[in-house]
Parts: C-alpha cells; sequence; structure tokens
C-alpha cells in the first residue's frame, strides 16, 4: 500500500459518509464527517508530494477548513466567516494560476472561446447577484468582490484548459466547476429557496471540489519539475 492510500481513503469516506448523513437528516453526523474532508485531502496531498508544499498551497487548504467549519457553524458570524474564508482560497488560488497565466499564448479561435466564457461568467453573476437576499448579513459589496474573485478563477481555468489541453487543467476546470455550483447552491438554499436538493448539490460539488483541486496541484507540480 502506498504512504497516500489510506488518507484518499479517509478522504472518500469521509465525503460518502457527509452525503450519506446529509440524505438521512443526520447533522450532527454531518458535521464529524464533514471536518475530516480538507484534513484528509490535505494529508493526501502531502504524502503524494513528498511533504513539499509553499505558502499559497498551504493558504488554500488552512482557509478551506476554516470555511467549512464556519458552514457547519449555526451562530451569527458563521455565515460572514465562511464568505471571507472562502473569498480567501479563491483569492489564493487565483494568485496561483495568474502567473502561469501570462505565459500562454492565444490564437484566434482561442480569444473567441475567452469571450464566450467570459460572456457567460458576467450574465450568471448578474443574473445571480439581482436576486433579492434578504436574509444574508454579509455586506453586499463584499459578495461583488467575492463574484469577481470567483469568474476570475473560472476564466483563468478554462482558458487554461482551451489554450493546453491537459489532465492538469481538466482538473482545474472541474474544481472550479465545483466551487460555482457549490456556492450558487449554497446561496439559493441558504438564502432564497430552501430545498433539500439545493443542500445536497451544494454538499456533492464542495466535497468532491477539493480532490479535482488536489489532482490539479500534483499534476501541475509534475509538470514544473519537468
Amino acid at each position: 500500500m502506498k504512504a497516500n492510500t489510506p488518507s484518499l481513503i479517509l478522504y472518500f469516506s469521509a465525503c460518502l459518509f457527509t452525503i450519506l448523513f446529509n440524505l438521512i437528516g443526520q447533522e450532527e453526523y454531518v458535521f464529524y464527517a464533514k471536518s475530516l474532508v480538507v484534513p484528509s485531502i490535505f494529508i493526501y496531498y502531502l504524502t503524494t508530494n513528498n511533504y513539499k508544499i509553499d505558502l499559497i498551497k498551504g493558504g488554500v487548504f488552512l482557509f478551506s477548513f476554516i470555511g467549512d467549519v464556519f458552514i457547519l457553524m449555526s451562530d451569527n458570524n458563521s455565515e460572514v466567516g465562511s464568505v471571507l474564508s472562502f473569498l480567501t482560497v479563491y483569492l489564493l488560488l487565483t494568485i496561483h494560476l495568474v502567473n502561469g497565466f501570462k505565459k500562454l499564448k492565444f490564437n484566434r479561435t482561442d480569444v473567441l472561446s475567452i469571450l464566450c466564457v467570459i460572456l457567460v461568467m458576467l450574465v450568471l453573476s448578474v443574473t445571480i447577484l439581482s436576486l433579492q437576499f434578504e436574509k444574508m448579513k454579509t455586506d453586499f459589496s463584499i459578495i461583488i468582490i467575492y463574484s469577481i474573485i470567483l469568474g476570475t478563477l473560472i476564466c483563468i481555468s478554462v482558458v487554461n484548459y482551451i489554450t493546453k489541453s491537459n489532465y492538469a487543467f481538466l482538473n482545474l476546470v472541474l474544481m472550479s466547476t465545483c466551487f460555482l455550483l457549490s456556492d450558487v447552491f449554497y446561496v439559493l438554499n441558504g438564502f432564497y429557496l430552501s430545498l433539500f436538493t439545493f443542500s445536497l448539490i451544494e454538499t456533492i460539488t464542495q466535497v468532491f471540489s477539493y480532490y479535482f483541486m488536489v489532482n490539479y496541484f500534483i499534476e501541475n507540480d509534475k509538470f514544473l519539475k519537468k
């Protein structure tokens, strides 16, 4: 058995139990299961990458864990705490991607695809932000900044995959898509229309987004070492 196998098994077990407990309405057990998701995938990344990690990736894991804890809490500060935590995660990931993005070269087809992606993100962002979220306590200006950073992260991810279609960037796109779906359904379920289906989709996309994120980190690390 490889050194990283136990942590990967623990991660998928934590994800499946989180989804299962969510299905049967056992919120207390959801808390315990979900609190293992980020630590287990973090250990998996460390063992796979020979215990090497930079500050940006370390910050991504740290604030992902903090954000998850805030989501599972039910006090008055949990919403703001989770928004600020994941805002930090998306900002760190965007900073991580910008350096490689500067080196990309685009042809006319790539530019057209990029414009389409940006247009879709603008329409989606405006549509979501135009909804009335009366229960939301986070300042609307923070939500706008959050949307801009997440939109930028998604656009960079898609552009990377368009210009260079490889396994690393495929995981990057899947990660960004999961982030988007998780946030959209979290907002819809928590502040607009509470539905069990929305909660389930939010949970599934969030817990598995970390797997795609770590796969991207691992594959990108391999590429940089060449």
